[in-house]
């Protein structure tokens, strides 16, 4: 927000530095064992100090590019503009490129502009829980990124002209395109070292990109552009596409149109700038990086660029030499610090659903991102969203406890950050998320790190049940019961000497079944399953249920979650909501309709939805993650949950731990609630280990949200399919016989009836077997 008061301003006239902030091995059958696999100055000297210090053009090109490049772009310019012309000249006389013109004209899209001009009825738009209660309020004041300003309040200031003079001078008398000016754009940019002091595009032209977002390079493209600006001056008045340019165009640091641009940079409304401000923002959309304000080049290069403003207002006679000379003498008070009213920033979900919100209704219109924003900020929508407030107060309340996250704080005293966390809850029946923390602690701004949905960290061994296991059991290569041996082994095909993969405690305990090595979390196991499932299928498998990673081509290393690139708490559970709704992967959602300020439906959410493991697999998988928490990884610091009454609620899970201790998960579900816990360090300055005593704190974070959100729900299990058998088997995963009850060697499992893997009485364990009768040797010479 503002800032109020002079102390919130500094004086940059002697710009110094100090000053300012600036596939698979074959199938596996049952009993086998596997083993591989303005404030104008009075003092003269200082408007010639500025002169001296600013005269010229940047001495940095404004895009760092080379000669070569230079001459291959002005080249590659040239012939779009001879192109056109060629095809225009079609068009005229008949013959060639008549067609490829109507052909271009014919796929250019209409702009959306239904409601983008009603600035006389800008209002506020709601956010609402799934209960109806008011959770957030959009409007231009609580959003500093954005404020939609109408063109009546500018007109007192000299906006209009100073973009008019470096923009497009003739706007008020062309149709949309001007030919004159794109050719004087290559002749300026000819003249100075390769960079233009003005573009080729008209204002309407930079518009029609605004409202599209579509800024391809190429012939198609400028041809279709020249169409749509046409047609919106035949649209719009030349004041409203005016106005949409001073509210779309982009002022850098995030900051759309001049309002923003004014109350971030200046501390004021745009109606109060003088006209070196104006003539300041009228010059940072050409590049808002490199004219950036906020870092001290940029600002020396957008000082620059604004005396071309100027001198460009005063050759148009836009101003008076007067004017101009005074406002070359004035001193620019560009804004210090930063407040923001806490009550003003929105939740990590809020935010989160905001977005998808601004996402779907540019993607419906075919309109930019930043048009999209301003149009939900401004024009009284009501969001309605899947909140559910009873599981984000918990969330709430776990993210600002101090125990969960620093089991002894005089630990952490040293280390340059504190630890943080992300976790995202789904709703299993309806795949909604019904809440998520983006961070550990109050949150400090809008638009801050998301820690739920940006936080892109390496999964470590939860990503196992569903890159690994589940997809072998859905193919039928494996039962839980199946035996297979933990052992030194050597899989990695780049280095096939040494041993790998090496489990946690660095040892091995032979032959075990599935269940054992899910519930262990043995990595020798898991990657010699995720050979017999074969790479691609897994990766195949893992994209079925939103996460994909096709494009990095498969890898051994991937069976234990390490990929170049990372994944988010939001990706993982809706993965494992796979598992914990029957097999069917629902994209996770925010929101479920949008109404506008009549009560007229904008969007309806219709998450995209389909089947990827059978019931049968699902159940199975979900058994063996149950022996995670009460015989595996995870016990001690997950429980089953259990009601208010005391009632089970079966649960299940999966721990996740990266090399050296980065990054720690846990993702598990109910019946009722899948959620997924990210817990590390963001390591911005150095990687930090995370301490031997905070090592359960992902566990400890699920558990605390995960067992008061159930509180009040009755008791519930895993749905069993009528498919599903349980058996006695023998610890050699055969039937069962006698004789293994006697060497006390059987155990009881589940399978799917009918399977090929599902033990037989006519396929014994030939391990146990019954004892060989020992036949006494006769005397010599006895017979008979």
């Amino acid at each position: 927000m503002r800032g109020s008061g002079q102390g919130n301003y500094y004086n940059n006239s002697g710009y110094d530095p100090n000053s300012y902030n600036s596939s698979g091995n074959g199938h596996a059958h049952r009993g086998q064992v596997r083993n591989s696999a303005p404030v104008a100055p009075e003092n003269s000297a200082l408007a010639d100090e500025l002169r001296r210090i600013l005269k010229g053009k940047p001495t940095i090109s404004g895009f760092n590019r080379s000669l070569k490049h230079e001459i291959i772009s002005f080249a590659s310019e040239l012939f779009k503009f001879c192109t056109v012309a060629a095809l225009c000249v079609g068009f005229l006389f008949g013959g060639f490129g008549a067609g490829m013109l109507l052909g271009y004209v014919s796929m250019t899209k209409p702009l959306s502009i239904a409601d983008i001009t009603q600035t006389d009825e800008i209002q506020t738009s709601f956010v609402y829980d799934s209960e109806g209660n008011v959770i957030a309020k959009l409007t231009g004041n609580e959003n500093v990124d954005r404020i939609y300003v109408p063109i009546s309040e500018v007109r007192n200031t000299y906006l209009e002209e100073a973009v008019i003079s470096i923009e497009d001078e003739r706007f008020y008398e062309h149709s949309g395109i001007d030919i004159r000016r794109i050719g004087s754009a290559v002749l300026s940019a000819l003249g100075n070292g390769g960079t233009a002091t003005y573009g080729g595009s008209t204002i309407t032209q930079q518009t029609v990109k605004l409202i599209s977002g579509n800024d391809q390079h190429s012939t198609s493209r400028k041809i279709q552009e020249w169409f749509a600006a046409m047609n919106l001056e035949q649209e719009l008045s030349k004041d409203e596409i005016m106005e949409l340019y001073l509210n779309l165009a982009p002022m850098g640091n995030n900051y759309v149109g001049v309002q923003a641009a004014a109350q971030n940079y200046f501390g004021k409304n745009a109606s109060e700038l003088n006209l070196a401000e104006c003539a300041f923002l009228a010059g940072l959309p050409k590049s808002p990086s490199y004219y950036n304000p906020l870092r001290e080049s940029g600002r020396r290069n957008a000082l620059r660029r604004m005396r071309i403003v100027l001198s460009k207002m005063y050759e148009l006679g836009h101003i008076t030499e007067e004017e101009y000379q005074a406002a070359l003498n004035t001193e620019l008070l560009f804004r210090t610090g930063e407040t923001e009213n806490s009550n003003d920033i929105n939740s990590y979900f809020a935010e989160y659903a905001i977005s998808e919100v601004i996402n779907d209704v540019a993607e419906a219109r075919g309109i930019s991102v930043d048009l999209a924003t301003t149009i939900v900020y401004n024009r009284g929508y009501q969001i309605y969203t899947t909140l559910e407030p009873n599981v984000q107060s918990v969330l709430d309340e776990a993210f600002m406890t101090r125990d969960l996250f620093q089991q002894d704080p005089t630990l952490l005293v040293d280390l340059p950050e504190k630890p943080q966390a992300g976790m995202v809850v789904i709703n299993v029946q309806t795949g909604a998320i019904a809440g998520m923390q983006g961070g550990y602690g109050r949150k400090p701004g809008n638009m801050v790190l998301n820690r739920a949905t940006q936080a892109y960290r390496s999964t470590g061994s939860s990503i196992k049940p569903i890159i690994d296991y589940a997809p072998a059991l859905e193919l039928g290569l494996i039962v839980p019961s199946m035996i297979y041996v933990d052992e030194e082994c050597h899989l990695d095909p780049n280095n096939p000497a040494a041993a790998w993969p090496l489990n946690a405690d660095r040892t091995y305990s032979g032959a075990m079944t599935i269940r054992r090595a899910v519930a262990l979390s043995k990595n020798t196991i898991a990657v010699r399953v995720w050979y017999d499932v074969g790479g691609d299928t897994a990766l195949w498998f893992l994209q079925q249920q939103g996460i994909d990673m096709t494009a990095e081509g498969a890898y051994p290393a991937q069976a234990l979650g390490s990929f170049t690139t990372g994944i988010t708490p939001l990706q993982m559970c809706g993965a494992f909501n796979t598992l914990a709704s029957g097999g069917t992967y629902t994209e996770p959602y925010a929101y479920t309709q949008v109404l506008d300020s009549n009560d007229n439906v904008v969007l309806t959410c219709t998450p995209e939805s389909h089947r990827v493991y059978s019931a049968e697999t699902a159940f199975l998988m979900s058994s063996m993650l149950e022996d995670v928490i009460t015989n595996g990884t995870a016990t001690g610091a997950v429980s089953v949950i259990t009601n208010a009454n005391g009632e089970t609620i079966e649960t299940a899970g999966k721990t996740g731990t990266t090399d050296a201790n980065l990054d720690k998960w846990f993702c598990g579900y109910t019946p009722y609630y899948c959620g997924a816990v990210w817990y590390g360090y963001d390591n911005r300055l150095r990687q930090t280990l995370i301490p031997r005593i905070d090592k359960p704190n992902a566990n400890r974070i699920w558990y605390y949200v995960m067992n008061k959100i159930h509180q009040d729900l009755p008791a519930a299990s895993f749905n069993r399919p009528d498919t599903i058998v349980e058996m006695e088997v023998c610890a050699s995963g055969y039937y069962a016989t006698d004789y293994c009850r006697e060497a006390q060697s059987t155990t009881t499992d589940f399978f799917v009836a009918g399977s090929y893997l599902t033990p037989r009485e006519d396929s014994v364990c030939p391990i146990h077997t019954a004892p060989v009768e020992e036949t006494q040797p006769q005397e010599p010479g006895i017979t008979g």
